[in-house]
């Protein structure tokens, strides 16, 4: 029994580090992480693709939003670091990032493969 236990939790383990060695798209990232604040606003957090509430946070630049994300952010805001998920990378945080800017960017569409 125990090396029945044993050998699920090396297969389990081995698991993990398969799906972890592949990087998220950003479309991706948000829909496991991100969707979870920004599909409806929670605790500040603008929704994708509402320009007016992105606004404040794009004047700000891309790379200040994106350390926002990566370190986290308690301002007029709560961006929890890496959305509260320490397995993301940070470049699949960026990525994360570019596909909700991109949702409110004029003549942009989003790429179902970003």
């Amino acid at each position: 029994m125990l090396s029945r236990v044993l050998a699920f939790g090396l297969l389990a383990m081995a698991a993990s580090w398969a799906i972890s060695a592949k990087t998220l798209t950003g479309r991706q990232v948000f829909a496991l992480t991100c969707h979870v604040c920004h599909a409806g606003g929670v605790a500040g957090a603008p929704p994708l693709g509402d320009v007016k509430a992105w606004r404040p946070h794009l004047a700000k630049g891309l790379r200040v939003l994106e350390a926002h994300a990566i370190h986290g952010y308690y301002g007029y805001s709560f961006m929890p670091p890496k959305g509260g998920d320490e397995s993301l990378t940070d470049q699949e945080v960026r990525a994360a990032v570019k596909y909700m800017v991109a949702s409110v960017r004029p003549g942009r569409r989003l790429d179902p493969r970003q």
